[in-house]
C-alpha cells in the first residue's frame, strides 16, 4: 500500500474532516469532483444527497463535477471548504 491522499474539508458548522481518497498519485491524477463528493456525503448523512453541496477551494467554487481536482490545483492535504446550497433567491434584470 502506497501513501495515502487525503484533504481537509471544514463543514458548515466548523467540524474538521480528513477525507480520505486514494492510496496512488495515479488514482490522485483522475479522482474527480463529484467523487470527493460522494466521499463527503458518505460521511455526512444529512447533506440531502450531495446536489446541495457546494465545495470551495482557494476561493473558486468546485462547480464542475467531471473535473479533476488536480485541474483545480488540490493536493494531498489541500484545504476544502463545505458550503450548503440555499434554494431560493431571486434574479434582478436591469
Amino acid at each position: 500500500m502506497g501513501k495515502l491522499y487525503q484533504v481537509i474539508v471544514y463543514g458548515i458548522n466548523g467540524e474538521k474532516m480528513a477525507v480520505d481518497l486514494c492510496n496512488t498519485d495515479e488514482q490522485m491524477q483522475t479522482m474527480t469532483v463529484l467523487q470527493l463528493k460522494t466521499k463527503i456525503v458518505e460521511r455526512l448523512p444529512g447533506t440531502g444527497g450531495g446536489e446541495n453541496l457546494r465545495l470551495v477551494f482557494t476561493n473558486k467554487t468546485l462547480d464542475n463535477d467531471e473535473a479533476t481536482l488536480v485541474s483545480f490545483g488540490i493536493q494531498n492535504q489541500s484545504v476544502i471548504q463545505l458550503v450548503m446550497r440555499v434554494p431560493g433567491g431571486v434574479l434582478f434584470s436591469r
